[in-house]
């Protein structure tokens, strides 16, 4: 059988406590945990303070008497004069204290009128006496307050002679004066701590008002409507720098949502054009009996349509496995100079046509690297196919591959193209982009090239970029990492 452990239980019942508060609610709570403990503390050190000032008071007075009384060489028989010394000290007031001389056996050589007391010589003040040092008591009185009093010796020649003065007095005024501090201080910490919490919640639900914000922006979003965006505060802080955060990812997700809707559409559109062509080429060859060859175009119409579709959605499926991830990838050792002689004959072959000539430059590339070749062929042959679509008739594209860094490379693709616009140069690794459609259909491809470049990198961990500027052609690099190139 188990046993209760109660510390376990109290913390798990005050953990899940707090779970079920509102953060406003746990902020005020924690200030008012904090100020019960603070306050109490504040309050008892602040009396304690000012009762060592107010003991310093009467100390300071009791010590002055005291050594006026030894320096008057006051003798036996001189009760009057202690009081009226007493009387001039005090100025009049009414205190009821009262001096005495003494000698070492306690018999009392002098005592003031007001002298009602009876107390011994402690073994403290007498040691300390011998020593010709004074020393401070308080004698506590049942029903009464406390009595001060200041042993004092008297010196002849340096030398303790045997007879003390004792100057003492009531502490009253004192007492009373810290009974009525206290009497404040029990009545201000319970006000002052009530003031505190309730200052704390509502501090806290102001301070949380920009996260009340946060929650209303965000019941207005929707799949369809990401355009609502957070107020930010005016001042820098937290709040300001989540508030920023969370409108930078709206924006990001309003744009993949954007792109996620235009590539919807684009696929709609690429797919229904050979889906349109195979139906419109079935429809006439059934229309009326044709001849064979008739037949046969259309057959190679349907076929060539069919293919480009297969082509289209084969790309597009290995666009999003990749993107998501689920696109394996085993690396193996790839011979650097068969790998660019390999890609760069793909690309003459697309540019025989125009008579493109693609340029190998791989002197400071590495004898081989890591790499799943096939998938860093189909990037590096998307982007020289590109360059090619863009070259002029009997233009020059450059491949160039070397190293970046310790274990990293960039192959780099040039062409002598019309170049892209500065502020198209990322949209164009957006699938189905075309910075000009017209143009880029009649060339060939329907723009899923550049994306699938783009993830092939990422599969290697690098990226693409693109460099261009209208009228001097385009320079993509690819760059891969962790390639252990030898």
């Amino acid at each position: 059988m188990h046993s209760f452990d109660l510390t376990r239980f109290r913390r798990k019942f005050v953990t899940r406590f707090m779970a079920r508060l509102p953060i406003s609610a746990r902020l005020a709570l924690g200030h008012c945990i904090l100020m019960t403990i603070l306050l109490p503390l504040v309050g008892f050190g602040m009396y304690n303070l000012l009762k060592r000032d107010l003991l310093k008071s009467v100390d300071a007075a009791l010590l002055a008497s005291a050594e006026s009384m030894r320096a008057s060489k006051t003798s036996e028989n001189l009760a009057v004069g202690l009081d009226q010394f007493l009387d001039n000290f005090l100025s009049g007031r009414e205190v009821n204290a009262y001096a005495r001389m003494v000698d070492l056996s306690g018999n009392v050589r002098g005592r003031s009128a007001r002298d009602d007391v009876s107390l011994p010589i402690t073994k403290l003040a007498m040691s300390r006496a011998e020593q010709g040092l004074h020393t401070f008591e308080t004698w506590n009185r049942q029903d009464k307050a406390p009595l001060r009093q200041l042993t004092m010796p008297v010196m002849v020649g340096g030398i303790f002679s045997g007879t003390l003065v004792q100057v003492g007095a009531p502490l009253d005024a004192t007492w009373a004066t810290l009974r009525e501090i206290r009497n404040v201080f029990l009545l201000a910490i319970p006000a002052i701590l009530a003031v505190s919490i309730i200052a704390g919640y509502i501090m806290a639900r102001k301070s949380l008002a920009p996260v009340d914000g946060m929650r209303r922006a965000a019941d207005q979003l929707s799949a369809t409507d990401l355009s609502h965006r957070i107020e930010i505060p005016k001042v820098r802080d937290e709040l300001y720098d989540l508030a920023s955060t969370f409108n930078q990812m709206l924006s990001r997700l309003e744009d993949a949502f954007e792109r996620q809707k235009r590539f919807n559409s684009d696929v709609s559109h690429e797919l229904r054009t050979p889906l349109t062509a195979i139906r419109g080429e079935t429809e006439l060859a059934l229309r009326r009996n044709r001849s064979p060859e008739e037949y046969r175009a259309a057959l190679e119409t349907i076929q060539r349509e069919s293919v480009n579709m297969a082509a289209t959605v084969e790309d597009l499926l290995l666009l999003a496995r990749a993107e998501t991830g689920g696109l394996p990838s085993t690396r193996s050792s790839v011979v650097t100079s068969d790998f660019l002689e390999f890609v760069a004959g793909k690309a003459e072959q697309l540019g025989k046509s125009k008579h493109i000539q693609v340029q190998v430059e791989g002197a400071s590339a590495p004898g081989s690297f890591l790499a799943a070749e096939n998938y860093l062929s189909l990037a590096i042959v998307n982007l020289l196919s590109n360059a090619v679509k863009h070259s002029p008739e009997r233009g020059l594209v450059t491949l160039t591959c070397k190293k970046n860094g310790s274990d990293g490379l960039t192959f780099s693709v040039a062409d002598q193209g019309e170049g892209i616009p500065q502020v198209l140069l990322e949209k164009i690794f957006d699938p189905f982009y075309r910075v000009d459609s017209a143009r880029n259909r009649i060339a060939g491809g329907v723009g899923i090239g550049l994306s699938l470049a783009r993830a092939m990198a990422k599969l290697h961990g690098g990226d693409v970029r693109a460099e261009s500027s209208q009228g001097r052609g385009s320079q993509f690099h690819l760059t891969i990492a962790h390639t252990m190139a030898t």
